[in-house]
């Protein structure tokens, strides 16, 4: 069973293809549950995200999706909503009024001196300010009562030392397990850009995100996990998720889960093959 948790369509506005293209890309990989999280509206940065004018159409492209590919994929409904601690009021009023499968806290702007800084400013990830203000808002995120499951929360080892964001991820980890939120290993890390501290050079082909040193942490405190390709373009559906998965495998991941109905579902992994069964 290949399973992708975390997809974008062009209603992100900066990711491209229809509901039924990322579906269709996703029955061509081999994708077996789908869900599309396309990024909930968010007062903070609408030019790339769902409006709220759009959600009814967003939904019913959904359904429509499911119907007509019924018995070859799951699709399943989803959202990407932001996290920000003076925002959660507007987290709360969205999900109340949504009949959703799914639902995925990130965050990707923190407000740091009266300046936005995003998670992607890769040169300024490393500011002790930043750094505070993001580990708070993990933690806030983690224990908010909104969301399944936290999206790619350790992106920012795009640029910070992994012993340092390790060091300051610790003591959250066994947060994920209290709260009956999950964990996701975001296959994307593998296809971004790093920024080293050092050399105040951006480089690719290494491996940022998801943290392995965080993970035999996360498993001792019981934590679950989801996992997604974050794709943002149709033939990006499921990328570099069997890669990921034969990584963290040998380390220790038995299990990862999908949501369904706001209900988590544990799919169990084969260790030879990285792949596994519900």
């Amino acid at each position: 069973m290949i399973v992708d948790s975390h997809t974008h369509t062009a209603y992100s506005k900066h990711a491209t293809g229809s509901v039924d293209d990322v579906v269709r890309s996703a029955i061509a990989a081999g994708v077996d549950v789908l869900t599309i999280t396309d990024h909930a509206p968010f007062h903070v940065d609408s030019d790339n995200r769902l409006l709220e004018r759009e959600l009814d159409a967003y939904l019913d492209d959904i359904r429509r999706a499911r119907a007509e590919h019924a018995g070859r994929i799951r699709i399943l409904t989803g959202l990407e909503v932001d996290y920000m601690s003076d925002a959660r009021a507007h987290a709360e009023r969205l999900l109340a009024n949504l009949d959703l499968d799914f639902v995925i806290g990130s965050i990707h702007y923190l407000m740091v001196g009266g300046t936005r800084v995003n998670v992607w400013d890769l040169a300024r990830l490393n500011e002790p300010a930043v750094l505070d203000h993001f580990f708070l808002a993990l933690e806030e995120s983690v224990g908010s009562g909104l969301f399944d499951a936290i999206g790619h929360p350790d992106a920012l080892l795009r640029s910070v030392p992994a012993f340092y964001w390790h060091t300051r991820f610790l003591p959250l980890a066994d947060l994920f397990r209290r709260h009956d939120v999950s964990y996701e290993l975001n296959a994307s890390g593998l296809r971004k850009s790093s920024w080293d501290p050092v050399t105040r050079r951006e480089h690719h082909g290494s491996w940022s995100y998801p943290s392995r040193e965080a993970l035999p942490q996360l498993l001792a405190c019981g934590a679950t996990f989801t996992v997604g390709s974050d794709a943002h373009t149709p033939d990006s559906v499921g990328s570099g998720l069997r890669d990921m998965l034969a990584e963290l495998v040998p380390l220790g991941l038995h299990a990862i889960c999908y949501y369904e109905g706001r209900q988590r579902v544990e799919v169990r992994l084969d260790p030879r093959t990285s792949w596994g069964s519900a």
